[in-house]
């Protein structure tokens, strides 16, 4: 989704890749791989400038629609752009919209975030470019369960969680086999935090 209206935009202004490039401030690559959904969590300074270049809000690199009704008998939960990773604690001003899901869908005596899927890492467990994927806040997870990880200051991913006592690291699998998986070890682990585990999915009409 995120590529798509970014590739829109680009081709409606006349930019090439390159130019769109230069006016970010990132190699012509780096444009290819936003407009193919390469790159799942854009840096909040990157959206705001592409809302900048482009006029339109930063929201709508997210997919989100104005004046989002309101579900009778439902639950609103934060919908986060960009994820504060430094203590691994969520900071209002990274939040974009609340979204309203029904009671039936979630627990009342928890808590939620979500966001938009922005990639396709995640396809082998049915999780879509544009879906909306709502996680219950925690700071643990078990083998094998899909969750929320923040890996420095500005990205957050989502991924299955392994924990491989033998070699004494983390790996965050993910399910599509042109990705290869993440590993957390004693060289990479400061700015990783367990932030959410999967709850819902709301696939993309």
């Amino acid at each position: 989704m995120t590529g798509e209206r970014i590739k829109k935009l680009r081709k409606e202004k006349g930019l090439t890749q390159e130019q769109l490039g230069k006016l970010l401030g990132v190699k012509k690559s780096a444009i290819a791989k936003y407009e193919n959904n390469r790159v799942e969590n854009l840096k909040k300074e990157t959206i705001q400038k592409l809302s900048d270049i482009f006029e339109v809000p930063a929201s709508y690199f997210l997919g989100i629609e104005e004046n989002q009704p309101i579900i009778a008998n439902s639950i609103t939960i934060p919908l986060y752009n960009d994820i504060s990773c430094g203590t691994g604690i969520f900071v209002d001003d990274n939040i974009d919209e609340y979204i309203s899901l029904p009671e039936s869908l979630l627990s009342l005596n928890k808590e939620y975030f979500c966001q938009y899927a922005n990639g396709d890492s995640m396809i082998g467990e049915n999780i879509n470019p544009g879906d909306l994927i709502v996680f219950e806040k925690c700071n643990h997870i078990r083998n094998g369960e899909i969750g929320c990880f923040t890996l420095d200051d500005n990205v957050a991913t989502c991924k299955k969680f392994y924990l491989d006592s033998t070699n004494q690291c983390i790996i965050l699998q993910p399910a599509n086999p042109d990705y290869n998986p993440l590993v957390i070890n004693n060289d990479n682990q400061i700015g990783f935090r367990v932030i959410g585990k999967l709850s819902l999915v709301i696939n993309k009409r």
